[in-house]
């Protein structure tokens, strides 16, 4: 660990807590609403659970058994090259809705697609024809369950020879940040054949998308176990959420006022009411299931579930 990430450590350490609730005017977390979005994500998705710290690594300002939360064992069939174009929620644009891909372009020309590659259960790249037609997403008489990623070559090896992928497992870990007051990411992976960590940790980067490996991304120490992982820094992080949760916000308004009013005064102003109750946007319980989108694209290509109905 770097100087820059200890004096960073340091700082997290000695940060107090705040427990006065900012969230729709910063897009930050109190511990207390940390807690209630784990534990909407956790019931919305079990492969989610809460975990306690290592003996002597708690934190006062979280209960003992949500000390952070973890998702275990999530598949990553491909490497990532340096064209990847992750989504980004960008900034904000007029019209433009921020859960599309709002990554800014060069010159008017879209971003680069992704170059993947397709690698079955064992690792091993598959050969694909270079005109294959992308598959029907309805279509439903095949299960895939494989990762499909495109390339304009066939992967080779340094030696010149056909090129393999292995199989790797991440452990994703989201923990609390009390100076930033947002979730951290922390993610360890593990050779598919193996099980061994992956060494040397940068080795990790190869997964994580360009943007983020060249420019947040770093090897720190993982506070509740003491472990060395990559984590991505969260100073963007709050930025980042009040954009989403903003956007997210003002197209409900939109699709609320496009629909036609009741035809009697008194019935508008009941529904007036009733959306002024309930339309409040996003509910804090809900951050971290859009947290989790987020940084989906930062490891785009680890399976896990980071999408629901909202």
């Amino acid at each position: 660990m770097n100087l820059y990430s200890t004096i960073m450590s340091v700082r997290e350490y000695l940060s107090s807590p705040s427990h006065t609730s900012t969230f729709t005017s910063t897009g930050q977390l109190t511990p207390e609403e940390f807690v209630d979005a784990g534990d909407y994500l956790t019931y919305k998705f079990p492969t989610w659970s809460w975990q306690p710290a290592a003996p002597g690594k708690s934190v006062s300002h979280l209960p003992e058994a949500k000390q952070f939360l973890k998702l275990l064992h999530a598949p990553c069939h491909s490497r990532l090259d340096d064209s990847f174009s992750p989504w980004n929620p960008g900034e904000a644009i007029e019209g433009v809705d921020e859960w599309e891909d709002n990554t800014p372009t060069k010159d008017g020309d879209p971003p680069t697609p992704a170059k993947v590659k397709t690698v079955d259960d064992k690792g091993v790249e598959e050969e694909e024809e270079e005109d294959e037609e992308i598959p029907d997403m309805d279509d439903d008489e095949e299960d895939d369950d494989e990762a499909i990623i495109k390339e304009g070559a066939r992967g080779k090896s340094a030696d010149g020879k056909s090129g393999k992928s292995p199989l790797r497992y991440y452990n994703l870990y989201l923990a609390y940040s009390t100076y930033y007051r947002t979730p951290r990411l922390y993610i360890s992976g593990h050779d598919g054949a193996t099980g061994l960590p992956l060494t040397p940790p940068t080795i990790m980067f190869e997964d994580i998308a360009p943007d983020y490996r060249e420019k947040t991304v770093t090897i720190e120490e993982f506070p509740p176990e003491g472990t060395l992982m990559a984590t991505v820094h969260p100073c963007k992080h709050a930025e980042a959420m009040k954009r989403i949760f903003d956007s997210m916000l003002r197209r409900k308004e939109r699709e609320d006022w496009e629909e036609v009013p009741p035809a009697n005064s008194d019935d508008k102003e009941e529904e007036t009411v009733a959306r002024a109750e309930n339309d409040s946007g996003l509910r804090v319980d809900q951050y971290m299931v859009v947290f989790v989108k987020f940084i989906a694209g930062v490891v785009p290509g680890v399976e896990m579930d980071y999408t629901m109905s909202i």
